[in-house]
């Protein structure tokens, strides 16, 4: 008894020794700021649920539907309860077990009472037979010290990955915004071309119309008004193809958000034009973006995990010790006999791995392997993430370059074709050039919308990849903490 308490002291002296150093955050090169500045805003506005800076109710309407059903989201939350399952089992493990067993058995036997007799033979006296019940139960209780933070690894790798899992939610809803925001902008987009092939058509109704009266007096060439029928069946051709494409977006639409399409439909059509966003500065620098961004606070936790993992391998290469205890009682009646004990039992098991083939190695190997990978692409996300905002930046730029250039150009081929159609109706012009300059024209306001477009979905773009208004303060972890919460 002495020896396993002593035993006892010992195991808890020891647990909590780690074989494995502690996890500590790699530091990643990154620049020390963006290489494309945005100065002209007035301030930094906040990114926090950043839709609703566009100020455009439909917008908000469709994300909040999105978020409420989405099977994305869903397969995350699942993960997530996953995660805390394998959290739960693992700090279960090192804790006392006990258990409790207990039989019962009934039999029927038998004993000779005879005499044998080598000389004159055997003379039986006769046979008894009797009823023998054997009633016992025990409790067990064993308990395996973690001496070398085996089961403390263990605990850090599935809260780590806990972590990450709530992480890929909140980077699920910023790609889910994201992407419900893009399509909306995409649908306001093609309305607004729509719009513009619905008024070429108008337009070249009336010429196609004018000039159709024009040849049958023999005042214009039977030739023109073949050209303005063309023209004007190119238009609705043109129109047709639009229609599709914002119809196929509506689709888009109804399976980000999981609404009925008459209703997605009777949404979209309280509203029209383009949705402005709030400009706001960039005023973070690139390792900002490991506290902003939770897919790469999803990949710092885990390297973590990958980390924990090495150090349960290791810690699995070394002795373990279990203290086992057992208390029973035994009771046994027979032919009006009944006989009682009791029984106990306490004492170490220690286990020592010598030789199990390499078994042991390979899975320390095997867990330095996925540590190295886990890091490779931690690094690799990191850069990724810079190239996006720069790219966001870049694109952003030259979108507002742009839009401010189309504007000013589509104002001059809208006067160039209102000045050839008042030639064209004196005379002074064929149709052949008014259809070029008509052309010309909606090719312009088109081209403008398209810049229009593509400025508000560069900035969409940009707020995804400064992490969509996440921060790391907003959940339960800080992706700052640069060593695990609980120390081996």
């Amino acid at each position: 008894m002495k020896a396993a308490i002593m035993t006892i002291l010992a195991g808890g002296a020891l647990a909590g020794c780690s074989v494995f150093p502690d996890y500590v955050r790699p530091a990643v090169d990154t620049p020390a700021q963006w290489q494309v500045r945005r100065t002209e805003a007035d301030g930094a506005a906040e990114r926090l649920d950043w839709w609703r800076q566009f100020n455009d109710p439909v917008l908000t309407r469709l994300l909040q539907a999105a978020e409420q059903d989405n099977p994305t989201l869903d397969q995350a939350v699942a993960s997530i309860a996953s995660a805390r399952a394998s959290l739960a089992g693992a700090e279960a493990g090192g804790m006392p077990g006990l258990t409790a067993n207990g039989a019962f058995s009934r039999s029927k036997g038998g004993t000779s009472n005879g005499i044998n007799g080598q000389a004159s033979g055997a003379i039986g006296t006769g046979f008894n037979s009797g009823i023998t019940q054997l009633l016992s139960g025990s409790l067990d209780a064993s308990w395996e010290l973690d001496l070398f933070g085996k089961f403390a690894f263990g605990r850090q790798a599935e809260q780590a990955r806990l972590d990450a899992a709530e992480l890929a939610l909140h980077n699920a809803k910023v790609s889910l915004a994201a992407e419900v925001a893009s399509d909306y902008v995409s649908y306001r987009a093609c309305q607004l071309t729509a719009a513009a092939y619905q008024n070429a058509i108008d337009s070249k109704q009336d010429t196609a119309r004018l000039t159709g009266t024009l040849a049958h007096a023999g005042f214009s060439s039977p030739a023109d008004a073949v050209l303005a029928e063309a023209s004007l069946h190119a238009s609705e051709s043109s129109l047709i193809a639009q229609r599709v494409e914002c119809d196929n977006t509506v689709k888009a639409l109804v399976a980000l958000t999981g609404l009925a399409e008459t209703e997605l439909r009777a949404w979209l059509g309280s509203g029209s034009g383009l949705p402005v966003p709030t400009q706001f500065r960039v005023d973070s620098v690139p390792a900002d973006l490991l506290t902003q961004r939770p897919d790469l606070a999803a990949d710092e936790r885990k390297l973590a995990a990958a980390s924990a993992d090495i150090g349960n391998a290791v810690a699995k290469r070394y002795p373990s010790v279990s203290l086992t205890g057992s208390i029973g009682k035994r009771k046994t009646e027979t032919t009006g006999l009944t006989l009682s004990s009791n029984t106990w039992s306490i004492g170490p098991t220690v286990t020592l791995p010598i030789f199990d083939g390499g078994e042991l190695r390979s899975k320390v190997d095997s867990a330095e392997a996925a540590y190295a990978g886990a890091l490779a692409t931690y690094r690799s996300d990191i850069r990724a993430a810079v190239k996006e905002v720069e790219q966001a930046l870049v694109n952003l730029s030259g979108a507002e370059q742009r839009e401010s250039v189309e504007a000013r150009s589509a104002e001059q081929y809208r006067r160039y074709f209102q000045a050839s159609e008042q030639n064209w109706r004196a005379g002074g012009l064929s149709l052949l050039s008014l259809e070029d300059a008509r052309g010309q024209m909606i090719a312009q306001e088109i081209s403008l919308i398209t810049q229009q477009q593509n400025r508000v979905q560069y900035w969409i773009a940009l707020y995804k990849a400064l992490g969509g208004g996440w921060r790391a303060q907003d959940t339960q972890m800080s992706v700052g903490d640069a060593r695990h919460e609980e120390q081996l």
